[in-house]
């Protein structure tokens, strides 16, 4: 069965589950995800029975060329009227849409429409990774850790965040990203010590840490990684500092596997951290699930109770921030699988 008619079959199982007659969305990711098709300005319907699109008229030929596992219907207008108009003629009484991926303005008008609120159903078939939706995710890695040995050594005193910033965006597109898939993070010397520091003009000096968090969008999907080093001749508690966190994540990366709780990842690093003495400079989550998104479910971090599952992709990366001197984080992108995980990310 093609991928994508299989996540439809699957979501129409799960609207049965959950006592529903249909979900309606109208954003382009979760189309993209159910359909393939990834252009704007669409609205979905989804029954336990079938699924529409509702486009442009220009897009309904492109559509119907490429995608059989649903009906391409001309909206002939606002396409969320459209698919409003078809919940009322199939008098679909449970009708829902998913609150936390609409706009408010299309949530509050379905709202009034009489839809209902249902949280989390396309977001959990995508949090498990399948077929070559898992492929095209390692090779979105690649691409990101590659660019760190590439990068890497042009990275000079008297060059700028920004500049860094440059390199490592044109380089992932060199290598077929389609671009960033997040505002890129490079931050030197006390700026690697804010976790979502803002690149900037400064320039890098002699003797001081490096931090680069980055990641790319390969064929719609996210990549997220982060490398640490010491620009120049490494301080005694920098070189302390990195131990802990190599050693954090290596703790982490270790407890990652299908049936764990997300939470004892995050414990197995934030645990290290705070028996080295640090703990109170570990100031976020451990990591997250990504996917068509950079930041997707799971979370991983001191209260999330879900069990990872295989085919889950996550990041696990511990830091210790040091306000007005330096911060060490080290992150991968790693796969869930049923002995441990694999990790996409990896450089030498």
């Amino acid at each position: 069965m093609d991928i994508h008619a299989k996540r439809i079959k699957d979501l129409q199982c799960m609207l049965k589950q959950h006592g529903l007659d249909a979900l309606v969305m109208g954003r382009t990711l979760e189309i993209g995800f159910l359909t393939g098709f990834h252009l704007d300005d669409c609205a979905m319907l989804v029954t336990r029975s079938g699924a529409w699109v509702f486009m442009p008229k220009m897009f309904v030929e492109q559509f119907r060329s490429k995608i059989d596992c649903a009906a391409a219907v001309d909206a002939g207008g606002p396409a969320e009227t459209a698919a409003l108009a078809k919940v009322k003629e199939l008098k679909l009484k449970r009708a829902a849409f998913e609150p936390e991926s609409e706009t408010y303005v299309r949530g509050t008008a379905w709202r009034k429409a009489g839809l209902q609120e249902k949280a989390g159903l396309t977001g959990a078939l995508r949090a498990v990774k399948e077929g070559e939706e898992i492929a095209i995710l390692r090779k979105s890695c690649r691409i990101a850790a590659r660019a760190f040995g590439i990068v890497k050594p042009r990275i000079k005193t008297g060059c700028t965040e920004l500049s860094i910033y440059r390199e490592l965006e044109d380089t992932m597109q060199a290598m077929g990203a389609k671009g960033p898939s997040f505002n890129l993070i490079v931050g030197f010397g006390p700026n690697s010590a804010m976790p979502h520091h803002e690149s900037s003009e400064r320039k890098l000096k002699n003797n001081e840490a490096v931090l680069l968090d980055y990641g790319c969008v390969y064929d719609h999907y996210c990549s997220d990684i982060t490398r640490s080093y010491f620009h120049g001749k490494p301080t005694e508690e920098f070189r302390k500092v990195y131990s802990i966190v190599a050693a954090s994540q290596k703790a982490g990366l270790a407890r990652v596997r299908a049936g764990v709780k997300a939470r004892d990842v995050d414990a197995a690093c934030r645990n290290y951290i705070s028996d080295a003495g640090y703990g109170q400079y570990f100031i976020h989550g451990t990591g997250h699930g990504i996917g068509l998104e950079i930041h997707e479910y799971p979370r991983l971090n001191t209260k999330f109770e879900a069990v990872l599952r295989a085919g889950m992709a996550v990041t696990v990366e511990p830091g210790i921030y040091l306000h007005g001197r330096f911060g060490v984080r080290i992150e991968d992108s790693v796969l869930v699988t049923k002995t441990g995980c694999e990790i996409l990310t990896r450089t030498a």
